[in-house]
């Protein structure tokens, strides 16, 4: 577990083409301010780096949902700043609201990754494992919703506290 405290950073992901990005680390959160043309204006997407997940609320012009992905990192250092490389590990968690609702979708995508060599037998275990230490976690139960981590980070009506001066911008 990482100390608490805000740090900059960078992340690279598949969206980015891997160029690494701006970010800001918080305690095991990573986080980027992200303008992106297929989102319905400005949103913050959030890594929880000990749970193997990304997160991000009403992307696609979605209403009222979370798509979490399940994804490996990759710890590096770039130009005195850590580097996290995010891969997706396929499995991905769609959240109703503020949960407990969700359902699992792509398993067929982490399937076809695993037959085609692209995925390991013990990556799927590990991303499987994860899944369900998620969804036990935080939608299982009465459990909290969205991850008391991102408090603080977050906003429903996306006035996210401390947005970046320079959020990243992807266009078509």
């Amino acid at each position: 577990m990482r100390q608490s405290g805000t740090a900059r950073a960078l992340v690279a992901q598949r969206i980015y083409d891997f160029e690494p990005v701006a970010a800001t680390l918080v305690g095991d959160v990573l986080y980027s301010d992200q303008e992106y043309w297929r989102h319905a204006g400005k949103r913050r997407c959030f890594w929880l780096l000990e749970e193997d997940v990304q997160l991000v609320y009403e992307p696609f012009g979605w209403q009222g949902e979370w798509y979490v992905d399940l994804v490996s990192f990759e710890q590096a250092e770039r130009d005195g700043l850590p580097l996290f490389t995010v891969r997706d590990r396929y499995v991905d968690v769609v959240v109703e609201g503020m949960g407990p609702t969700y359902r699992l979708i792509d398993l067929d995508e982490a399937a076809a990754a695993l037959l085609s060599g692209e995925l390991s037998a013990p990556a799927l275990a590990r991303t499987l494992v994860k899944a369900q230490e998620f969804t036990d976690r935080y939608l299982h139960r009465g459990a909290v919703f969205p991850p008391p981590a991102l408090h603080g980070l977050f906003d429903p009506g996306h006035a996210y506290p401390h947005w970046a001066s320079r959020p990243v911008r992807l266009r078509a």
